[in-house]
């Protein structure tokens, strides 16, 4: 594992802007009126494009929207009606991010590459900044990817939308000739689509996009791959990591109603337990489940189970509510929900955690307790292998959870910061065997990731660490865009050795 060491001061010289080497951040965020100017452009340019290829003209006097276009012209399989659709999708960085600087460039071939790594957004959604209609880190990763003073001659970037093309014919068209476009020019693509952006169909269709580029051209890199996405972030990700030094060995999946039923009646008669949904966020549907009557607790897993009148103690991780309920009543209402057996709950969820299969999410993750979560949890935020930082996340007084929305506060620590050594000493151990654990051995770990961790004490009283989740779908670094300058030469390693 690297180290980013960060000197706290985010107007640090990291960009270079319209040439001019050594500009700050606050410059480099100066260009958001330009770049929704070129938004506009784009729009105008596509409302007057003609499907007639015979009347393009693209040059490269043209703006540095059609300089990238110029070579695509070249290419007989792009129809005008196509390149219309790639400039409304498109929105440039600066001239630096154009990828052809000759004055006759060769017309490239089918399956020809350049040096080019955009990033891919979906319009819409709550983490877009109003001016330009990107996420606000968008920018700051795609003009670094083509400003490294050791790159920016052969690397370029610019920002792409996919469509939501679930019930729009238009978009599907459109979504198809930039799956083409990427296939031909991109060497990698950095995917910013936040969960929730795009209908599930235009998400699914999304991720077989994704696949479909490493299928048809498998030197481009998918940063992250939705496979990888779905193995790290699913919830039984902390079985498969269970055996390693900072997971926790008794972790259970149960993904149909008959395993949940005959597991956790022997898991919640040995320790209290934390039952999780593989769905949902912001602590939706994951439940800390105690017995009532804590003197029942067996000695040894596997010893006893409880019968379905035993009372429970349950707090929901989204807003702390506590609610008692029977064994048999949470086992209905997490399978079946709202029903007369399940009793009346004050949960805003609708429980049914195992509707669907398998590859729609439905599972239940069940693991021990640790009683230190009210001492909150340790968020590793990584670039790569990269660990650039440490958030401890400590609950509002009272409380279990660690979400935001519930209060809690976050204090950022430096990876050598010694009230975490252990941690980062135990993780830096585990990190090169996480892939192999997860069933991706010789895959690269996600580019912007997250593990978060929570206390324990060991036979000696010394502080110990458990992963509590991972997660990879669209980190964002929004509040730290120092770090778009490790963000982007981490992507173009990735992409280029």
């Amino acid at each position: 594992m690297q180290f980013f060491k960060n000197g706290g001061n985010e107007k640090e010289e990291i960009c270079v802007v319209n040439g001019a080497k050594g500009a700050s951040l606050e410059e480099t965020l100066a260009k958001v009126d330009h770049l929704a100017e070129c938004k506009a452009e784009n729009q105008q340019l596509q409302a007057a494009a003609t499907l007639d290829d015979a009347t393009a003209s693209l040059t490269l006097a043209d703006t540095s929207v059609e300089s990238l276009l110029t070579i695509t012209t070249a290419v007989s399989v792009f129809t005008e009606k196509d390149r219309a659709h790639i400039r409304s999708i498109w929105t440039p960085i600066n001239d630096y991010m154009i990828p052809f600087e000759t004055t006759n460039p060769a017309a490239p071939q089918e399956g020809d590459k350049v040096r080019f790594i955009p990033i891919l957004e979906a319009p819409g959604g709550r983490d877009k900044d109003p001016a330009t209609g990107h996420r606000r880190d968008s920018i700051p990763i795609a003009t670094q990817i083509a400003l490294q003073e050791d790159c920016y001659e052969k690397c370029a970037s610019a920002i792409f939308y996919f469509l939501d093309d679930s019930q729009d014919e238009a978009a599907r068209e459109g979504n198809v000739a930039l799956f083409r476009y990427l296939r031909q020019f991109a060497t990698g693509v950095v995917v910013r689509v936040n969960p929730g952006t795009l209908s599930s169909g235009a998400q699914a269709n999304l991720d077989g996009m994704l696949t479909d580029l490493t299928v048809s051209s498998p030197g481009i890199r998918i940063m992250t791959h939705p496979h990888t996405q779905q193995l790290m972030g699913a919830k039984d990700s902390l079985v498969k990591i269970r055996d390693l030094r900072f997971g926790l060995k008794d972790t259970s999946v149960y993904y149909d109603a008959p395993s949940f039923r005959e597991g956790f009646v022997r898991s919640i008669a040995f320790r209290p337990r934390v039952v999780k949904q593989n769905r949902g966020s912001q602590g939706e549907g994951i439940w800390i489940i105690k017995l009532k009557d804590e003197t029942q607790y067996c000695a040894n897993y596997g010893d006893a189970v409880v019968s379905l009148d035993t009372e429970l103690v349950l707090v929901e991780a989204n807003d702390n509510h506590v609610e008692y309920h029977t064994v048999g009543e949470f086992l209905e209402f997490a399978i079946h929900g709202r029903t007369d057996q399940a009793g009346v709950w004050e949960s805003t969820g609708t429980g049914r955690y195992l509707d669907g299969d398998v590859e729609s999410g439905a599972m239940l993750v069940d693991q021990r307790f640790l009683p230190r979560i009210s001492e909150g949890e340790v968020r590793c935020n990584m670039v790569g292998s990269q660990l650039v930082n440490l958030v401890h996340k400590v609950p509002k007084s009272g409380t279990l959870s660690a979400t935001l929305q519930s209060g809690a506060m976050y204090t950022s620590y430096s990876p050598d910061d010694p009230k975490f050594a252990r941690l980062v000493e135990s993780y830096s151990a585990d990190l090169p065997n996480i892939m192999k654990a997860l069933g991706m051995e010789g895959e690269p770990l996600p580019l912007l990731w997250t593990a978060d961790f929570i206390f324990d004490y060991d036979e000696q009283g010394n502080d110990i660490f458990y992963v509590g989740e991972f997660n990879c779908s669209c980190v964002g670094i929004t509040q730290d865009l120092y770090l778009s300058e490790v963000v982007a030469k981490t992507a173009i390693e990735m992409c280029f050795q």
